[in-house]
């Protein structure tokens, strides 16, 4: 096939391809040092899971397993790449191994021959999709409708060249061993044998020289994933997902060192304050929009739009790369230059979008980041927010209420303190089931629930302290270190060991963040804890509730800690109840919209996500709503006002459900109207 020809052709595909991954391996060394070499068979494993076996693209009925042939066959189809190259020195080379006349090489191009087909296919569908079809969350990319013609062109290519080979052996009928080549190799029977060749050779050249073109575009384009996914998924975040990164500038400022030259700097303000694998995330993005398809920013039409805001800022890293290489590049400020204030507030931090990612790019902890320079750096919090801030300064709480009435909620009952040579868990309520009125009810059930099983508890009544994990996601990290150290010493003075909690994000706090910051213990939230009572036997619920309930995942407590089941084991084990199953649960159960302090942001009324999520939940024609926050409470319970339901469908936490069929708290709360 010409070797010197194929040899100046890879030279200078491969050598192309080297200068461009080389400014693209310089560009990124820009970002932080970061270590992403920990735990290698842990980081193998997930390569292997998410990237080589595409585990997240079957939530896509259709598209997502169209990619994964296409994946999967390219892998396949590699080794015929092989081949190829090589007979561009010898034209009889077979990879040493797999000679088509061998039981192996036979195998291999049987396989190979229905993968180009099935490729072949695949691309066309998804080429039907994006030009044709254009769902809203894929970009209008002519690149990437010239990437899909060029791996049509290439199966048939294929096609065509191994159809030749077939003729050259004097196949004139069909072939199990190629199938659709010996079609192609019949056809070629009734033609001028010097035009076989000719197409054959086309065909060869074709394969051969497309797939370098290939590998030259992808350096430019949104493709360049297809380089660097399986890195960024093998050196993706092993931490909790509920941890966010530290910030070593509020950890020299809280030690009074030394900050460095010039202004500190808080979180990320600038390109240059990302770290490597940061950057890697924006080279790694796909562009296929599934992260922005489930965010319930822009499900209510906020300006946050996650895929955006990745190829914003990618695009931002590209325009700048020669100025940024060279260290001569202005420290210009990601916001409001390239991204507006409002798309970094619109964020509930629900990680809905790094739920969907295939690739595993992150999205909160740079969001969080960014706030942290508004907050910290710029003293520019929204201004609601800004108060809720003050007031976790001021009193400990968002609310802004005092201290000394935290334990209110307890008046009238006995509520045992908490004692370390007594208790074997303290009670954790937190600032909203402590302030808010409808979910100091949720702390009333619960500790009844707790009395009647037995369970040794304590509670620190007015001395509890808040997490300040608002402040943490708000971007007041100084604030919220300070309510850390503060909360971590003193729970060490108390000897605590085990906390349990009913709010998820205490729950999620405690248990993902505080270890990096010197705290030493377990905690459980309490639908886990419930759940196990009831197994044991420990709370029995008698009392039917004949009510169909739809169970709303919490952000915090599911998709951040995977608690799914035992909300629902508590509910399945009343009398009565049945648990609606619908399509927007679990892994895919949309934000109430009041995470990431948005809880104490006002919004308009046709942009709340808690108007859209109830929306969702009514689909199951439920007579009640089922949560285990008190944060999603509050927002559900005001989109069930908005809509005119709330007088007709309950809210109840699941303690308050089992309360009631243990015969511990009174019906009232259930809104009979629906009931039996």
């Amino acid at each position: 096939m010409g070797p010197i020809v194929m040899a100046v052709v890879l030279a200078a595909a491969f050598g192309a391809f080297g200068v461009s991954a080389y400014r693209k391996w310089r560009l990124l060394r820009i970002g932080a040092p970061e270590d992403r070499f920990d735990r290698l068979g842990t980081r193998l494993g997930r390569m292997i899971r998410v990237a080589l076996f595409q585990q997240k693209l079957p939530k896509y009925k259709v598209m997502g397993p169209i990619h994964m042939l296409i994946f999967w066959g390219f892998l396949v189809l590699l080794v015929n790449t092989l081949i190829l190259w090589g007979r561009g020195f010898d034209e009889g080379f077979n990879l040493w191994f797999l000679d088509p006349h061998g039981c192996l090489g036979g195998a291999y191009h049987f396989v190979k021959d229905i993968v180009t087909v099935v490729v072949f296919c695949a691309a066309g569908l998804a080429l039907l999709h994006r030009v044709v079809l254009r769902p809203a969350r894929l970009t209008a990319s002519f690149e990437a409708a010239l990437i899909l013609l060029i791996i049509i062109v290439m199966m048939v290519a294929d096609v065509v060249y191994w159809g030749w080979q077939l003729s050259l052996e004097g196949v004139t009928g069909f072939e199990w061993r190629e199938p659709f080549a010996s079609v192609a190799a019949s056809l070629f029977s009734t033609m001028d044998p010097k035009v076989v060749e000719t197409l054959g050779t086309i065909g060869f050249w074709a394969h051969s020289g497309l797939v370098l073109l290939f590998l030259n575009l992808l350096p430019y384009g949104k493709h360049f994933h297809v380089v660097t996914s399986l890195p960024n998924v093998f050196l993706s975040n092993l931490e909790p997902p509920g941890r966010l990164p530290r910030d070593e500038t509020i950890e020299k400022v809280l030690k009074e060192e030394d900050t460095g030259d010039g202004e500190p700097v808080f979180g990320v303000s600038a390109l240059q304050h990302f770290t490597w694998k940061d950057l890697l995330d924006m080279y790694s993005c796909t562009e296929c929009g599934r992260c922005t398809d489930n965010c319930p920013a822009a499900k209510t039409n906020k300006p946050l739009k996650p895929k955006s805001l990745m190829t914003a800022m990618r695009d931002s890293l590209y325009a700048r790369s020669g100025e940024l290489v060279s260290g001569k590049g202005e420290v210009k400020p990601l916001v409001p230059e390239i991204i507006d204030p409002e798309i970094v507030w619109s964020c509930t931090t629900c990680r809905a979008c790094e739920e969907e990612c295939p690739v595993m790019i992150t999205y909160v902890d740079k969001i969080v980041r960014l706030r942290r320079d508004l907050v910290e750096s710029r003293g520019e919090p929204p201004s609601e927010l800004g108060k809720a801030l003050r007031g976790m300064e001021t009193n400990a709480n968002p609310w802004n209420i005092s201290s000394m009435d935290r334990d209110k909620w307890a008046e009238g009952i006995e509520v045992k303190p908490f004692d370390a040579d007594e208790c074997e868990v303290l009670l954790f309520l937190g600032c909203a089931a402590s302030f808010d009125d409808r979910a100091k009810k949720i702390s009333t059930s619960l500790v009844k629930l707790l009395d009647a099983a037995g369970v040794k508890y304590g509670y620190l009544g007015a001395d509890e302290p808040c997490c300040g994990e608002t402040a943490r996601r708000a971007g007041s990290e100084s604030n919220f270190r300070m309510m850390a150290d503060g909360l971590v010493e003193a729970f060490k003075e108390l000897g605590v060991k085990k906390i349990i909690t009913g709010c998820p994000h205490c729950f999620n706090t405690f248990k993902n963040e505080y270890p990096m910051f010197g705290a030493e213990w377990e905690v459980i939230h309490h639908t886990e804890l419930l759940a196990k009572l009831v197994a044991e036997g420990k709370l029995k619920p008698a009392e039917r509730i004949v009510k169909r309930v739809a169970y709303h995942d919490g952000c915090y407590l599911g998709r951040y800690n995977d608690v799914y089941d035992a909300p629902r084991r508590i509910l399945e084990a009343i009398p009565g109840l049945e648990l609606a199953s619908f399509a927007a649960s679990r892994q895919r159960g949309l934000c109430c919209g009041g995470g990431g302090g948005r809880f104490f942001m006002e919004e308009d009324a046709d942009k709340r996500v808690n108007n859209l999520r109830v929306d969702g939940l009514m689909q199951a024609d439920p007579d009640a709503i089922a949560s285990a926050c008190p944060y999603c409470m509050t927002m559900l319970s005001d989109g069930l006002k908005a809509k005119d339901l709330y007088d007709t469908k309950g809210q109840l936490d699941v303690a308050e459900l089992l309360a009631i069929s243990c015969g511990l708290t009174d019906r009232k709360l259930l809104k009979e109207q629906k009931a039996e």
